[in-house]
């Protein structure tokens, strides 16, 4: 794909200008406007902003593998968007197509349809006969006079977004996007399934669609089809009697998620709005309504199991955000359901900058600020280096050389993530009652105050530690935290039993009183429970002398 490519973010565009001029002025005429192309064009539109996996992933032809699995992108998917818009209207004979750029243009000489004039529905191919990593195919969107419009996936950084640009220089053996893109040829669709059935980008939203032989129902929303429960048959008034069949193929094609930037609600009601930001439904706050600019846009109801479900979905690991009102100008980068946040000198240092930047609601973005990527997540430092951490409770635990293969952590996807953000992971101390072990030992160990405390059976089950998870955790860091002496200063124990809480100081333990805790004070829920013998060998500190009041003069 073209390297400097910028997609375009949810109101908050970071691309670059994109325009150059043709050596000689020639004008290109759009071919005659037809359900088709108009189709093709208007659903390639739809899906700028969206990464790989914005609703379950793009596939087109059946030899064409999908551009996402199991929340992750698969490999370069430019020839799987393209593959995916045709198909989604109804275009046939996709059988030759598959995950290379060059299938389209072999596709256009199977079947006469390869040419030097672009038109709308086009697939547009650059250095055909190039390398895997050069080839690139995008869909001819639209054209006026001179200016040609392709709308492509996987553009941008890694790892790639939908997006839009417009250029004069589109003759063959150009290179609109300079650095080594050279336009091959373009491929016009060779054929569109039977016409009885309506191109469902026509289709207005609130539209109930279905194929002839699919039971499955959906809901036209911006161009997608929502799947619609039957739980939400009544609850959301959807009338069975107005369905509209359309193609099957075309059915199986649509996205299943709204375009980004989409503000939906339930559509059986709720004062509840949010926007669909890659496929995930961002929960709009009362402050970000106006402010966001979110209040001007169309309000679409959305079936209610699929909105319940597009709340809990992540949002595409390497997509960079912001606060869409601008109130707050820091950037961060989306790492497995985390906001990081990217310091201004990695900003480009890390390549950020080439990202697609989305703008989300602000107090969304306060939440995913405060969370960590998830347990089991390996991340590494985005400017490069040896190093690999897993993540556990908010902690970046180092992985030594030898258990990376192992323990099977080379065998999981590892994320860049900005350095300033990792040091402070890698020295953050693993969360109290953390309960651990190591993957080639029985053992099982509760963190309290940076110390891994063993763990008799009786103890893991009397304690309530068997009810909560249990991570596996690199075995060389869990031995530094062994060997830990005591505690961390501050760390309060309590031993089953024991009525009395302990809170290590200066390396000893302290009786705590009950006015110490309560609201604006310590919380019970600190404590960490330990077995009897960790408390008893801690020395009890001398308590306190209180000062000594002067006698009156």
């Amino acid at each position: 794909m073209p390297k400097n490519l910028k997609a375009t973010a949810i109101r908050v565009a970071s691309a670059s200008a994109l325009a150059a001029t043709a050596a000689t002025m020639v004008f290109v005429s759009p071919a005659s406007a037809s359900a088709l192309t108009d189709g093709i064009a208007a659903t390639a539109r739809a899906e700028n902003g969206n990464g790989a996996c914005a609703h379950g992933g793009y596939v087109g032809g059946p030899n064409q593998n999908s551009s996402c699995y199991n929340g992750q992108r698969t490999h370069a998917w430019c020839a799987d968007f393209a593959g995916w818009v045709w198909a989604r209207n109804g275009v046939t004979g996709l059988g030759t197509l598959n995950d290379l750029a060059d299938s389209f243009y072999d596709y256009g000489v199977k079947n006469g349809t390869l040419s030097n004039t672009p038109h709308v529905g086009d697939a547009v191919v650059y250095n055909h006969g190039g390398s895997y990593t050069d080839d690139h195919v995008a869909i001819v969107t639209a054209i006026s006079g001179n200016t040609v419009t392709i709308t492509g996936g996987n553009q941008g950084g890694y790892p790639g977004h939908v997006s839009t640009n417009s250029t004069t220089n589109w003759q063959v053996g150009s290179y609109p996007w300079g650095g080594s893109q050279r336009i091959s040829g373009y491929i016009s669709p060779a054929g569109s399934n039977a016409p009885s059935y309506p191109n469902p980008a026509s289709l207005a939203d609130g539209t109930l669609v279905k194929s002839p032989n699919d039971p499955a129902v959906k809901v036209m929303i911006k161009g997608a089809g929502v799947p619609v429960a039957g739980s939400d048959v009544a609850p959301d008034k959807y009338d069975l009697s107005k369905i509209v069949l359309i193609d099957e193929s075309a059915f199986r094609s649509l996205a299943s998620a709204p375009p980004s930037g989409t503000v939906v609600h339930d559509q059986a009601g709720g004062a509840e709005r949010y926007v669909i930001v890659d496929g995930a439904a961002l929960k709009i706050g009362a402050a970000d309504w106006t402010a966001a600019g979110y209040n001007t846009l169309p309000d679409m109801g959305v079936p209610t199991a699929w909105l319940k479900t597009a709340v809990q979905r992540q949002m595409t690991t390497g997509l960079v955000v912001m606060d869409q009102t601008g109130k707050d100008p820091a950037r961060y980068v989306m790492v497995e359901g985390g906001a990081l946040h990217i310091t201004e000198p990695e900003w480009t240092a890390g390549k950020y900058n080439e990202m697609t930047l989305m703008g989300v609601p602000g107090e969304w973005l306060k939440a995913a600020v405060a969370k960590a990527p998830a347990n089991g997540t390996v991340v590494m430092d985005q400017n490069g280096g040896p190093a690999r951490y897993v993540m556990v409770n908010g902690t970046a635990v180092h992985i030594s050389g030898t258990e990376w293969t192992a323990n099977g952590y080379n065998q999981r996807p590892e994320m860049g993530v900005p350095s300033t953000w990792l040091g402070k992971a890698v020295n953050k101390q693993l969360v109290n009652g953390t309960v651990v072990k190591k993957a080639d030992d029985p053992t099982i160990y509760v963190m309290a105050g940076g110390k891994a405390v063993p763990l008799t059976w009786s103890d893991f089950t009397s304690l309530g530690y068997d009810k909560r998870p249990l991570e596996v955790i690199p075995g060389t860091w869990l031995g530094t935290a062994v060997a830990k002496a005591v505690p961390a200063d501050g760390t309060m124990l309590l031993a089953q039993g024991d009525a009395t809480v302990w809170q290590v100081t200066g390396g000893k333990k302290r009786a705590m009183t009950a006015d110490e805790f309560g609201p604006g004070k310590l919380s019970f829920d600190d404590v960490v429970s330990v077995p009897a013998a960790l408390i008893a060998g801690l020395p009890t500190a001398a308590p306190a002398v209180p000062p000594t009041t002067p006698p009156a003069i």
